[in-house]
């Protein structure tokens, strides 16, 4: 963000977690309210364009649910990098900028229906900072390198030509260059972390701007999953040599490609792995690692608005006894955002890309063997 924003952002007072607590109560009546608000303007089609009105009840969903994991966490650093990407994402759709405005506006009002607290608040002072900023927002957003994301850099033509066949739905010719590129786990790990990781981000991006449809960007998803267990099947014999280790998506998040590329190089390299896959409810979690007792937990978050979900299945993890020797490994794009999120989730380590997570992991594991 420009530096008069960033100046002003690091200056907002924090949010005391009795005011986070009210919000966090009144939330689905808040969004409700704000849906309700500006589902009943007669510019309605002036505002969201073709849009439906689904469109704008979940946007008020992801906005409250972003919002309290800001204020959960104080973290203004992290509204100030994601400010632009909503901005973006919703004028590439069609939604005006405008629209933008009165959602603030309505939030703001919100507050004080639902008895969260008045004016004067410190969420209120939020929303004011942030209806006062909307044009400076709007005018960042149409910066490509405005978002906080850590987005691995452009690379040689494997990457490219596997891109290229994912957008074109060819998943025989994904796999035909897999198989052709892959014949060691060293090899699969590269082709991991340096084509099909740039690949998906870049399908991401293509999506968040609205370059692809929904379909096209489910259905690479889809090819990358059924080529990476083509390849993992070629190396399933790998001798067990180390520790348990839980790999899970977070709870809502159903983007796990990268927590499976996690789960298949954690077990080529040793561990005795367990993967659950996307969105697992954050009860079955809990009781599957009480009962499981894993030497480490993996957890991804993709999407940025499933940080707070992810916050509390952290917190509930560190408030059970039998698993306090447990390590907890953050990783996943939202994390990227602001350097050390993961620290005040209360996570024991982070990783960028899987080097870092074998790196971590093994260190754990050895400084556990040395107190054995």
């Amino acid at each position: 963000m420009p530096a008069d924003c960033r100046t002003d952002i690091a200056g907002l007072a924090a949010i005391p977690s009795e005011n986070t607590d009210r919000y966090a109560a009144a939330l689905e009546q808040m969004i409700a309210a704000v849906t309700r608000e500006i589902g009943e303007r007669t510019d309605l089609v002036q505002l969201i364009g073709h849009n439906p009105l689904q469109m704008v009840a979940m946007n008020q969903r992801h906005h409250g649910q972003f919002m309290l994991t800001v204020f959960r966490l104080n973290s203004f650093e992290l509204l100030g990098r994601m400010l632009p990407w909503f901005y973006r994402a919703c004028d590439v759709r069609g939604i005006s900028f405008d629209c933008c405005l009165l959602e603030l506006h309505a939030w703001k009002k919100v507050l004080q229906d639902n008895r969260v607290e008045d004016a004067a608040g410190p969420i209120s002072a939020i929303y004011d900072w942030l209806i006062s900023h909307h044009d400076a927002l709007a005018e960042l957003s149409r910066n490509a390198d405005a978002t906080g994301f850590s987005r691995p850099p452009d690379g040689d033509g494997l990457q490219q030509i596997f891109t290229a066949l994912l957008l074109q739905g060819d998943h025989g010719g994904c796999l035909k260059l897999a198989e052709q590129s892959i014949t060691t786990p060293a090899e699969l790990r590269h082709f991991y972390e340096h084509v099909v990781r740039h690949a998906l981000y870049t399908i991401g991006t293509l999506w968040e701007r609205n370059e692809i449809s929904v379909a096209e960007e489910h259905q690479a998803t889809a090819i990358v999953g059924r080529v990476t267990s083509a390849l993992y099947g070629r190396f399933v014999a790998t001798p067990q040599t180390k520790g348990t280790a839980i790999v899970s998506a977070a709870p809502n998040e159903f983007h796990e490609v990268g927590a499976r590329m996690v789960a298949d190089i954690l077990e080529l390299d040793g561990w005795d792995v367990t993967y659950v896959g996307a969105s697992i409810p954050t009860a079955e979690l809990l009781d599957l690692l009480k009962k499981a007792r894993p030497f480490l937990l993996a957890l991804s978050v993709a999407t940025p608005l499933n940080l707070e979900k992810a916050r509390m299945v952290i917190a509930s993890i560190k408030g059970i006894a039998e698993l306090s020797s447990m390590r907890i490994l953050a990783g996943g794009l939202a994390f990227s955002i602001v350097p050390d999120l993961w620290q005040d989730f209360g996570a024991d380590g982070y990783a960028a890309n899987l080097d870092d997570t074998i790196a971590h992991c093994n260190q754990w594991w050895q400084e556990g063997q040395e107190h054995v």
